[in-house]
């Protein structure tokens, strides 16, 4: 009897093994092996790009070797070449990929604050509040994000600083409108409900009950964000609205190399592919989470 216990109870143990909910998401992303390429493709260039003394001897500004300007990849002590005054590439790539890296990063944060806080209230109290929100929301959508971008960029002029508050400003309306999404799915469930008889505030209830529970989803639109502000802002410098002439960037080396299309066309090219890669890792890492927080991929 007891032995027939016993297989029961390791029956059970096997169906049903025990374990918890995060550790159950990175299992599922783990299983993705393209979403697994994208996050150690990005863990590389984050490593190139904050580690950039490391790996070059250059100043990307100050260094020019006018004895070997345009010098073509592969060139001696230029491996990916040098620009229109002399500055190594490889140089200007990776402290670019800091400045471009760091520019993605701030418009998620920023959009996410302002986004996910006004989501949470409109979804959260409802009646004129949401009714409000919701409407400067649709307004905002309803622009081409680049035009408003430029728009604001041509009052607030051309800094990265307000390149970031640009995007921010043109990217919160997503993320309010899946928060809300996602309040207004929970809100009523009896967790909510047992916390409003227990007397507690509705702002520790939003931040204690609700967002925990709808953070899966703003996890993923915070990564896809991420490579599609990189892109962004990459289009601004293209078109001279963004930093300094001097200064290393991605989108300021692809508006820089555009005159030598024909003679040196490698100066788009080498930006232009970090450019792609990034976005691209960042976006199969987004899939990737998609479905490990999807609970219909559950096994």
């Amino acid at each position: 009897m007891a032995e027939n216990n016993k297989n029961q109870n390791m029956i059970g143990e096997d169906s049903l093994p025990v374990t918890s909910y995060w550790k159950d998401v990175v299992r599922r992303f783990c299983k993705n092996k393209i979403a697994v390429i994208g996050l150690i493709a990005l863990c590389i260039i984050i490593i190139l790009c904050a580690g950039a003394p490391l790996f070059t001897s250059y100043d990307p500004v100050v260094d020019m070797d006018f004895m070997n300007m345009l010098a073509a990849p592969g060139s001696e002590g230029h491996p990916l070449g040098t620009d229109d005054l002399g500055r190594d590439i490889w140089c200007r790539l990776l402290y670019g990929g800091r400045s471009s890296l760091i520019t993605g990063l701030s418009v998620s944060l920023l959009a996410a604050a302002i986004g996910v806080v006004i989501g949470l209230y409109s979804g959260y109290f409802g009646g004129v509040i949401e009714s409000l929100l919701m409407r400067f929301t649709d307004i905002m959508l309803s622009f081409p994000f680049l035009i408003v971008a430029i728009a604001i960029m041509s009052v607030l002029g051309s800094s990265q600083r307000n390149i970031i508050i640009a995007l921010a400003i043109t990217s919160w309306p997503r993320f309010a409108r899946l928060t809300r999404g996602q309040v207004l799915a929970v809100k009523n469930s009896e967790y909510v409900e047992a916390a409003k008889v227990g007397g507690f505030k509705n702002t520790r209830i939003i931040f204690r009950h609700v967002l925990p529970n709808c953070i899966g989803p703003l996890i993923i639109q915070g990564t896809l964000s991420v490579g599609g502000a990189i892109l962004s802002a990459a289009s601004l410098n293209y078109l001279g609205l963004g930093a300094d002439a001097a200064s290393p960037d991605w989108g300021m080396m692809l508006s820089q190399g555009r005159n030598y299309l024909q003679t040196a066309s490698y100066l788009t090219t080498i930006p232009g592919l970090a450019i792609s890669a990034t976005v691209l890792a960042m976006n199969w890492i987004g899939d990737g989470m998609r479905d490990a927080f999807d609970p219909k991929m559950r096994k």
